[in-house]
């Protein structure tokens, strides 16, 4: 029998030469824009959470130290974030620069930092929807390759499907039309970066990741939404707001993204859609986006302003309600998605349906580690999670806190080790090596962790505490 060449990506310059007008059209599109190497920033001097900040030559300073601003993420139509880069490990900065404020402030998630936050991991899934063939290095939380990722921005396979069977012969293997497909792939190809829900889970055995334009979304993760619907916004809300709608309830499979947007060249055509249902509307003159489409300040974006795709009749002042319960929007909410979600979410439901999850597979048995009162119970739960994944960073750090407890050090100690080739910023894991290593081990530990946050209290008092004649 024989085997069909699976189509793997090679690059958008792939594109080019039979696409020309439609390539240089998009690659002035905000989303071709959404990320790439900081080449040039302009320098700076703000107040930010609290924490004074300059920028100087590409340079973060800060009280206490600097960081390198290497790679820029978003496409500075609502702002512009930053990453820095330490031996391929990637970890995001505390500051972001807002656009429609044309200001600089703390970075969304960050204004509550009492101190400068210098270890968030740059995790794939956070790079995916900005950047594309993005390149992690397996067994690591935060580390990629020289460069992280290969293409800036949202790369024309990304909606149109891995080409490079279709370079070799166009007629035999045509690429993924996503008007073409039926409303689910369809909706899917959108879906996949601008539907965030309260959470997203992927399902046994998936990786969102693997998705691929002309697949069911909803083969590789569920969303969850509030039951009681959510009346702020979000950063990429867009379906869910857009399927709560008056309009999407009207017209049904007929609206979709494609309706309003052409991705191609970022044109506006929302007018002549709104005119096509509504041809005897008021104000006709005006654009109807303008009152019906309000811009609305994004409750996980700081300062960024978003468009309300819930296209109501009158901009909602009501406030967010609280979060009675979850209900699946896409895919199948089973006891394990439910369970996950509401454990993502910090909710205490979220023990009972993990208790019932099928399969018991090692997310489900990381978060009732978590929340297991029995410290040899969750042990036995953080040893059958590394069983399946070894690289698992928390049942790393945790597992070696148990076994150190029991005087097991020289294994606690081989965990931790491991914990920081996943993340070397993983605090806890250096302090704890350092409280069973000769302080000159410890020494060098704490330096080189403190490349990484200069401002950590934790580890600047621990430094003080080793002899310093070793």
């Amino acid at each position: 029998m024989l085997l069909l060449a699976a189509a793997a990506f090679i690059g958008s310059q792939q594109c080019r030469p039979c696409h020309e007008t439609v390539f240089d059209a998009y690659a002035k599109t905000p989303m071709a824009q959404s990320s790439g190497r900081a080449e040039s920033i302009a320098p700076a001097s703000f107040t930010a959470a609290g924490h004074r900040y300059q920028i100087a030559n590409n340079r973060l300073i800060f009280d206490g130290g600097s960081a390198p601003m290497d790679y820029f993420i978003g496409s500075n139509a609502a702002g512009r974030s930053f990453i820095r880069e330490r031996e391929g490990y990637l970890f995001e900065l505390p500051v972001t620069w807002y656009a429609q404020k044309q200001s600089w402030d703390a970075s969304p998630g960050y204004e509550d930092h009492k101190d400068v936050h210098l270890t968030r991991a740059v995790e794939a899934s956070c790079l995916q929807c900005h950047a594309s063939r993005v390149r992690p290095v397996l067994g690591t939380q935060n580390r990629f390759g020289n460069p992280p990722f290969l293409e800036n921005g949202v790369a024309c396979e990304r909606c149109h499907g891995p080409g490079s069977e279709h370079v070799k012969d166009p007629s035999k293997s045509p690429m993924v039309n996503p008007a073409r497909l039926d409303p689910e792939r369809r909706d899917a190809v959108c879906s996949q970066c601008h539907l965030t829900g309260e959470a997203r889970i992927e399902r046994p055995g998936r990786k969102f990741a693997e998705y691929r334009p002309g697949d069911r979304l909803s083969d590789y993760a569920t969303y969850f939404v509030s039951k009681m619907g959510r009346r702020d916004l979000k950063v990429t809300s867009h379906v869910e707001k857009l399927a709560a709608s008056a309009c999407k309830t009207a017209a049904g499979d007929a609206l979709w993204c494609g309706t309003c947007h052409d991705p191609h060249s970022n044109a506006d055509k929302s007018q002549p859609a709104c005119l096509g249902c509504h041809a005897t509307a008021h104000h006709q003159q005006d654009r109807c986006v303008t009152c019906h489409m309000p811009r609305s300040q994004a409750v996980d974006a700081n300062h960024g302003v978003m468009t309300d795709h819930s296209i109501p009749k009158k901009p909602s002042r009501e406030s967010q309600p609280t979060l009675e319960s979850l209900t699946p929007f896409l895919g199948s909410g089973d006891d394990r998605a439910l369970g996950l979600a509401y454990a993502e979410l910090g909710d205490k439901r979220a023990a009972e349906y993990l208790s019932r999850a099928v399969p018991q597979d090692w997310p489900v048995q990381l978060r009732l580690a978590v929340l297991q009162p029995d410290p040899v119970r969750a042990a036995q739960l953080y040893e059958s999670v590394l069983r399946a994944n070894p690289y698992e960073p928390a049942a790393l750090v945790n597992l070696g806190t148990h076994l150190a407890r029991q005087g097991r050090t020289l294994e606690a100690g081989r965990l931790w080790d491991r914990a920081l080739l996943t993340n070397p910023a993983l605090e806890e894991a250096v302090l704890n090596l350092t409280q069973i290593r000769p302080p000159k081990d410890s020494r060098l530990l704490l330096q080189k962790y403190l490349e990484i946050n200069p401002v950590s209290r934790k580890a600047l008092s621990r430094l003080a505490e080793l002899p310093k004649s070793q």
